[in-house]
């Protein structure tokens, strides 16, 4: 089969556009297929929300020939505990601290992910021999240290610190694609002023469904289009299908979390409240004003003043 084929998590997945397919959340949008139509190629697309490096071995891997033309892969960030990163630093102080958390997602880029990671490129070179190996990074989520969502608190330190990870991680990926032959795209600059809370998202914030929230916009997933083409060359081969057609492998979701908002009325959220000396039925009170889809901002801002309350006495 000589039809590009896309690998890797929800980023590559397409997830943060419209009209999300089967369990892996698949979009006509995601940067593969948009590869695929501006080089007149067909495209299976493999990649999964959830997908670790693990579930892209066990699922992703049959629709490689030595016949594949080019491979793009974007997945890693889900080893790290890309969501329960996300999940924990969104709670409010009074539900507890995120630094274990980040602290076990920067040990896992750092010591885990390059053999994992050597490993998968290996063997995707394994059974595409004659392919083109394309590696796409992550982006930062922020380009400044505030959240503007509603229902979430992260604070400045939690954001650089993620910053950072995203720093790291793109490091890790890139030098295990270059030991692997293949091309590392860092798609860093590219999304630099577009961040979630800008004034043009190609990083949503929290959004509906939740489980889009952080992930590329439609915007988004054409900047990683433009970036796999740029590297590609846009070399077109004789012979190519006049109308590109589209397969999606197996609907397996990948078996990482996804990102999950506070849930302010839960035990553990009343009784940290109660712990650090709030009011109990003022945070169940406000709780239940910020609930989607209709937050009340208000509500949030008087959250967001009782999570600084709690963070200054830290």
């Amino acid at each position: 089969m000589d039809a590009i084929v896309g690998l890797g998590d929800s980023y590559a997945a397409g997830v943060g556009s419209p009209d999300p397919d089967g369990l892996c959340w698949r979009s006509r949008s995601a940067y593969p297929i948009q590869v695929g139509t501006a080089l007149g190629r067909d495209v299976v697309l493999n990649a999964c929300l959830g997908a670790t490096i693990a579930d892209v071995l066990a699922n992703q891997l049959d629709s490689l020939s030595a016949d594949t033309p080019l491979v793009t892969i974007t997945v890693g960030g889900n080893d790290a505990g890309f969501a329960q990163v996300l999940t924990r630093c969104a709670l409010p102080a009074w539900m507890g601290d995120s630094d274990d958390v980040l602290d076990e997602a920067a040990w896992v880029i750092r010591d885990v992910l390059p053999e994992r990671l050597r490993s998968l490129y290996a063997a995707v070179r394994a059974k595409a021999p004659n392919a083109r190996l394309i590696v796409a990074g992550y982006p930062r989520l922020w380009d400044r240290p505030e959240d503007c969502n509603l229902a979430t608190f992260f604070s400045p330190h939690e954001i650089g610190r993620m910053n950072q990870a995203a720093d790291e991680l793109a490091i890790v990926i890139g030098a295990a694609a270059r030991d692997s032959g293949a091309d590392f795209l860092d798609v860093r600059s590219a999304f630099t002023g577009q961040g979630v809370c800008e004034r043009v998202e190609w990083i949503r914030g929290v959004s509906w469904p939740v489980e889009e929230s952080f992930h590329p916009a439609p915007l988004g997933h054409r900047a990683y289009a433009r970036a796999v083409l740029d590297s590609y060359g846009r070399r077109e081969t004789a012979g190519i299908p006049a109308k590109p057609s589209v397969r999606y492998g197996v609907d397996c979701r990948g078996s990482a979390p996804t990102f999950r908002l506070p849930d302010l009325l839960s035990g553990r959220s009343l009784r940290g409240a109660k712990a650090h000396g709030l009011d109990t039925d003022e945070v169940a009170a406000l709780g239940e004003r910020v609930r989607q889809p209709q937050p009340d901002p208000a509500a949030h801002d008087r959250l967001r003043e009782l999570d600084a309350q709690v963070r200054a006495t830290r």
